[in-house]
């Protein structure tokens, strides 16, 4: 879980993300191997594949990670793999979407430091930690010309872990699936949501795009529905903004 993650941040840093997210998770493996710990759950994302060939993406979709950040996920599966053929150990990659929201009943709470993500971006725009909220692009080949994504609740990526523990300790087989709600939102849904909900008016700017954004990621997770018999409660954008 304990990964850096911003895709952007890691085509200007490489070396952070090498040092963490490559020599760090291999150090645990490593540790996990030694102490006979043959249940490993991997934090993966949908940025392995890199630009989508089609959409919504399939875990049989290329894996061409088109930044760092996604090179470094898809080197540690690898790791995995070459682990589970040598050492016997049973993993699970479970590549994320856009992890979004909160728990909906309050018992985590506490503010993300410096986030990178669009959301928390919005959210601190609304209650006035930031003055506007950039959007890099106008003109995606979508409905409103800005990036489409699709957006995973916290809360349904949990409860797909403890389904992954109890199918990786009944199956003993290895596991790679796609966590994501299946549908898509662009960056002017998400702003027209929030001021939606919270009735704050959000100032924004549209900037040039950034290298490696593409129009649209969207998820297939029909796998994981079959597998780990998986269904998403809270990832409708309405939830997820409301939390």
């Amino acid at each position: 879980l304990a990964a850096n993650k911003a895709a952007g941040e890691s085509m200007l840093h490489p070396s952070k993300y090498a040092t963490n997210n490559i020599v760090g998770s291999i150090n645990l493996i490593n540790f996990c191997a030694n102490y006979q710990i043959n249940s490993f759950i991997f934090s993966s994302s949908a940025a392995v594949y890199g630009i989508p060939e089609y959409t919504p993406i399939d875990e049989s979709h290329p894996v061409t990670p088109n930044n760092y950040y996604g090179y470094t996920k898809l080197m540690i599966e690898s790791n995995l793999m070459w682990f589970s053929q040598l050492k016997g150990m049973n993993f699970a990659a479970l590549r994320y979407f856009n992890a979004a929201g909160y728990d909906t009943k309050q018992r985590v709470l506490g503010l993300e430091n410096n986030p990178q993500n669009l959301i928390p971006l919005v959210m601190e725009t609304a209650i006035g930690k930031r003055e506007k909220i950039h959007i890099f692009g106008n003109d995606y080949s979508t409905k409103d010309g800005t990036g489409v994504r699709d957006y995973i609740h916290v809360s349904d990526l949990a409860s797909a872990h403890l389904e992954t523990i109890n199918y990786i300790n009944r199956e003993k087989k290895n596991l790679i699936i796609n966590l994501g709600s299946g549908s898509g939102h662009s960056v002017l849904d998400i702003i027209n949501k929030v001021q939606e909900v919270s009735g704050i008016s959000i100032d924004y700017e549209f900037k040039e795009r950034r290298r490696g954004d593409v129009d649209i990621v969207m998820a297939s997770s029909e796998l994981a529905k079959d597998l780990i018999k998986w269904e998403t409660k809270f990832s409708d954008l309405n939830t997820i903004i409301r939390s």
